[in-house]
């Protein structure tokens, strides 16, 4: 196939090609230019910017776009009105964050009610993301009808993962001694690793499929399976010791930025987390690798990074006074 990819050199969008290319496909690839641009030098590249500047893209006929960096409607109509002649298939990176109701359970595609916008404005923020991806579906469904192909991803990790919401748990882990767990043990977590999604799309891509599926990980594994596999793998000598929600609010840690993978119980989020139901995506060929090697491979990546400042994880100073207090005031 001949492919075209809206972003292509960071996290997924660079696992996207590299799949493409394993599976011997001719990839252009249109971005800014700015970040790992040593990456594949044999790829057409294109340089351009999303919000005004598509010159790039006047000439050229693909058989599929996977657009990776379309965030606001107005991005996403201007690139699917530009090459709905030329583009046989319109693939949208889409997030499950979409959905506006997780009171009843993992959230399903055309059940579950999606999140609504509040005003007109296309500024990125933690509550307007999930409308505005939820708009720029909408988009592409309008242009490309049928052709048109929505991918809704949970919390992807692994290897290039810039948000370090995974990686902090891996890197946590094996520094050992007494780790701060959210919540309780039991509690249902859920991620997909970017390379199961990759190879996924790409197969989509490949039978042109169409319609609307989340790509989220399993409902199976508990974060306490979560951090005893991370010891396990990392040889780590870490000790867990549960803090309750309550405890968490007090003492101001912020859910998924202070505290990866955690949200405080409430009528809303009931699970303590953002889940999906991805049986549709899985009768379609999504398949997960083990949680082990995904731990395994995003430790050694961890371990190869230089001078890292971290995005998201709880200071070592604030995780060492809430572990003192006894996860009390």
């Amino acid at each position: 196939m001949n492919l075209l990819i809206l972003g292509g050199t960071q996290f997924l969008g660079k696992h996207l090609v590299e799949s493409a290319l394993d599976a011997g496909h001719h990839v252009t690839i249109f971005n800014r230019g700015k970040t790992n641009q040593d990456y594949f030098p044999t790829v057409e590249k294109r340089k351009g910017d999303r919000n005004g500047d598509l010159t790039s893209l006047n000439e050229g006929k693909w058989d599929a776009v996977i657009d990776v960096s379309g965030y606001t409607p107005s991005q996403v109509k201007a690139t699917a009105d530009l090459l709905k002649d030329r583009v046989q298939q319109y693939v949208f990176i889409s997030t499950i964050s979409v959905y506006g109701d997780f009171a009843n359970g993992p959230a399903k595609e055309n059940e579950t009610l999606l999140a609504e916008m509040e005003g007109e404005s296309e500024e990125i923020t933690g509550s307007t993301y999930g409308p505005l991806k939820q708009k720029c579906e909408e988009t592409v469904k309008d242009i490309f009808g049928e052709a048109a192909l929505c991918i809704r991803p949970g919390l992807i990790v692994g290897p290039d993962d810039p948000t370090d919401r995974f990686t902090y748990w891996v890197e946590r882990t094996a520094r050992g001694g007494e780790v701060l767990a959210p919540g309780e043990p039991s509690r249902i977590v859920q991620w997909i690793d970017v390379r199961d999604l990759a190879h996924w799309v790409i197969r989509m891509t490949e039978k042109k499929s169409s319609g609307t599926f989340n790509a989220a990980g399993s409902l199976d594994t508990s974060m306490e399976e979560l951090l005893l596999t991370a010891k396990q793998v990392t040889g780590s000598n870490a000790a867990f010791k549960w803090i309750k929600d309550e405890s968490l609010v007090s003492h101001e840690v912020g859910a998924f930025v202070d505290m990866p993978f955690w949200i405080p119980r409430s009528e809303i989020h009931p699970d303590g987390f953002i889940l999906a139901d991805a049986q549709k995506a899985i009768e379609q060929g999504l398949s997960f690798r083990s949680p082990e090697e995904t731990i395994r491979d995003t430790h050694h990546w961890q371990a190869a990074r230089k001078n890292h400042i971290w995005k998201a994880g709880l200071a070592a100073e604030k995780e060492r006074k809430i572990l003192q207090s006894g996860g009390n005031e």
